[in-house]
């Protein structure tokens, strides 16, 4: 399963050195507390878009093999009708049974059809996911930045501004999961 990395681990470090350590300064608890429910967001988004990549790969793969199958039938399909064909051309009696196959085929080659057009929209819902949930990753991974920032220059304007990044990956991450 394909992870996105987390670069924010030192990020997250020196936050807790500095809430630890300078707890003194009654804003750096609220930030670090802040910054750990970033994290984690971003920590559970990052699985969620792993695990909607890989399915968007896998219903994709599927899809490919219905494609695939849906070709062979095809040929099989055309080659009985090249069948009937020299037998019309040769004047010959039309082999009731190579007729029925085509139309068996016909059918066939609707539902395969369907069915990996079906298997292509899965896919493409879970890559939907899968970018909605990568956003929303880069946006609290961004938020955990600012809140760095707002520890370490002591700015509290930053930490809003990590509340605003927060706040649209929170947006992303329900339209991930509706």
């Amino acid at each position: 399963m394909e992870m996105i990395e987390d670069h924010t681990e030192n990020v997250r470090e020196r936050i807790t050195h500095e809430a630890v350590h300078k707890s003194n300064e009654k804003n750096i608890m609220t930030y670090a507390i802040t910054s750990a429910f970033y994290a984690i967001f971003a920590a559970t988004a990052a699985l969620l878009a792993g695990f909607h990549s890989n399915e968007a790969m896998i219903e994709q793969m599927k899809s490919s093999d219905q494609w695939a199958f849906y070709q062979a039938k095809s040929i099989k399909m055309n080659i009985a009708e090249s069948k009937l064909d020299l037998f019309k051309s040769l004047k010959l009696k039309a082999d009731k049974n190579t007729q029925n196959k085509i139309e068996t085929y016909k059918i066939e080659l609707v539902a395969i059809s369907e069915k990996a057009k079906e298997k292509e929209a899965v896919s493409d819902l879970h890559l939907k996911k899968h970018i909605s949930y990568s956003r929303n990753v880069t946006l609290f991974q961004v938020a955990i930045g600012m809140t760095a920032f707002a520890i370490l220059i002591k700015k509290r304007s930053f930490w809003y501004l990590s509340m605003v990044f927060a706040f649209v990956g929170l947006i992303f991450l329900g339209v991930g999961l509706f």
